[in-house]
């Protein structure tokens, strides 16, 4: 007995009608044989006389193919096959003993010669070959009682030594299936989805067309299961989805879009907030900087852009470099009592050349420069013309 899972099992039974599911291989050793079988399919039509039996197999036993075939062709049932992937080899003998056969669009059929094994004298292989010849003569048979292929093609499937393939369509033509299944189903948004390479992310997204012509109180129960579809998408692709699922009520889309909303806004105003936050902790970095000598005047504006970007690495940096001694450090800024007009830097040094203002503050005069151009250009006028 065969420790693979139970491939087939009575599903849907319903005012007289039953399904059986064949997924797998035909043997003792395999997912299922005509012992377990001819139990399930007995109790179907215990109480029911339509039977419905859908397969996926890959052949096997010969023999235990033949008991199912012949099993199902002598009931009373109805039964109606449905090829879902494949019926190969066995698989399609077995098929073929339903009062209707059916096949899936991608479905396939496949016939070849039988295969065995021997061991023993010589005679025991003529007794091998021998029995081959029957069980492929005997399943020839069934080939012409219910197909359309003639004596050639089926003793072709026999002899060629290749397996045959045959598609629903041709299987349609032969007369081994009475119906193929069309899929009925078309993607969703097929016309977008083939002119969107070129689009840019905004043109893309604008293709779902999700919030076009909505009520005033833009709620979401007015969007069709596919634009629903389409907004759980997205969220999913963001990482947003939360606790959503395509099953989920419009009413928790609603309120989940909602509180992504919320978060958005709080979101603009604390990125807001941190930028102010950084450019003042950068200014009053680099306003120190600047009063220690560690930096020029005119690399200001270049430290305080990197300051903003990265504060820790720029403080480190600042904090390693050596300033130049500012001889105003430990002046107390005045305000001027002698002239209004004058420059603060003037007060008690109305006497000093501009050699001495290289020599004693270079930098007070680089302000000076800055700050009273006319006051700098006449200490250098005074010293350089005659």
């Amino acid at each position: 007995m065969s420790k693979k899972p139970f491939h087939y099992q009575l599903k849907n039974q319903v005012s007289g009608g039953a399904e059986i599911r064949m997924y797998g291989y035909i043997g003792k050793y395999d997912e299922f044989d005509y012992k377990r079988f001819q139990q399930v399919f007995r109790d179907a039509l215990t109480n029911n006389h339509d039977l419905t039996i859908r397969m996926h197999c890959g052949g096997g036993s010969v023999y235990e193919g033949l008991a199912i075939y012949d099993l199902i062709l002598n009931s009373e049932g109805h039964t109606k096959v449905i090829v879902e992937g494949m019926a190969a080899s066995m698989g399609g003998v077995i098929a073929l003993a339903g009062d209707e056969i059916e096949m899936n669009d991608n479905a396939f059929f496949m016939m070849h010669a039988v295969t065995a094994g021997c061991f023993g004298n010589k005679n025991d292989f003529k007794n091998g070959i021998q029995q081959i010849e029957n069980c492929e003569d005997r399943l020839g048979k069934i080939f012409g009682e219910r197909t359309n292929a003639d004596e050639k093609t089926i003793k072709n499937w026999f002899d060629s030594g290749q397996d045959h393939w045959l598609d629903s369509d041709k299987c349609l033509q032969l007369g081994i299936c009475d119906k193929v299944i069309k899929p009925t189903k078309k993607r969703k948004n097929g016309q977008d989805a083939e002119s969107i390479t070129n689009k840019t992310p905004e043109e893309a997204f604008e293709c779902f067309n999700l919030y076009s012509e909505l009520p005033e109180d833009n709620n979401i129960n007015q969007h069709t299961e596919m634009k629903k579809e389409a907004i759980f998408a997205a969220l999913v692709a963001a990482g947003l989805a939360g606790t959503l699922t395509v099953l989920s009520s419009d009413k928790e889309f609603e309120q989940h879009l909602e509180e992504l909303l919320g978060k958005a806004k709080r979101t603009d105003t604390l990125e807001n907030e941190l930028k102010v936050f950084k450019e003042t902790q950068a200014e009053a970095l680099i306003s120190g900087a600047l009063k220690s000598g560690k930096i020029t005047n005119a690399e200001k504006d270049e430290w305080k852009n990197d300051a903003i970007e990265n504060y820790a690495l720029v403080a480190k940096s600042l904090e390693r470099m050596s300033g130049k001694p500012d001889p105003n450090g430990t002046l107390e800024r005045q305000k001027p009592v002698v002239d209004a007009n004058k420059h603060e830097l003037l007060n008690g040094r109305e006497k000093w050349s501009f050699s001495d203002w290289q020599e004693k503050d270079p930098k007070g005069l680089e302000r000076l420069n800055e700050e009273a151009r006319e006051e700098f250009e006449k200490l250098f006028n005074a010293e350089f013309e005659d």
